[in-house]
């Protein structure tokens, strides 16, 4: 967070720089779907617990975990039924692309639904700058976690 302070003004929400749970979601939402929903909760629930802080008792949060963890799946299932056809069925180039792109289409709904649901209060002039540095801040996490999978891939596919 201190490094991230020099690229990012404070904000009345918590923007993160590389937001590198993101590309875990997208990863997971490629590969497992809605599936992937049920196998990232319990750390949803221990994230929240030691990090976010949100109350466990209001509507609020449930409905900001349903709209963070639900719209990639959801993202991916709409491409599968736009293209008609498995995205876990391509090339390898093919489903890097596929997995930035639907993480993209997922960082912008999840910005815009999380500010309407969670930060609706803050300020409009604050309220913009907030979402694009979610949508930038998720987007370099998940390119960070693909880049570091990349890396460690051809490192493995090397050492053989």
């Amino acid at each position: 967070m201190p490094g991230q302070k020099l690229f990012m003004t404070m904000l009345p929400t918590l923007a993160t720089f590389f937001y590198l749970p993101f590309g875990i979601k997208v990863i997971s939402a490629f590969f497992e779907g809605w599936r992937s929903i049920i196998y990232m909760m319990p750390g949803v629930f221990i994230g929240n617990l030691f990090w976010v802080g949100m109350p466990f008792d209001t509507v609020v949060t449930y409905m900001t975990w349903a709209a963070s963890y639900g719209t990639a799946p959801a993202m991916f299932a709409m491409l599968d039924w736009t293209i008609r056809d498995d995205r876990r069925n391509v090339t390898a180039g093919q489903a890097w692309r596929t997995m930035i792109a639907g993480g993209a289409a997922a960082s912008v709904v999840i910005s815009v639904l999380v500010h309407m649901i969670r930060h609706r209060n803050i300020p409009q002039e604050d309220f913009i700058a907030s979402m694009l540095k979610y949508m930038v801040g998720d987007m370099l996490g998940l390119l960070a976690i693909l880049a570091l999978l990349m890396g460690v891939f051809r490192y493995m596919r090397k050492a053989r």
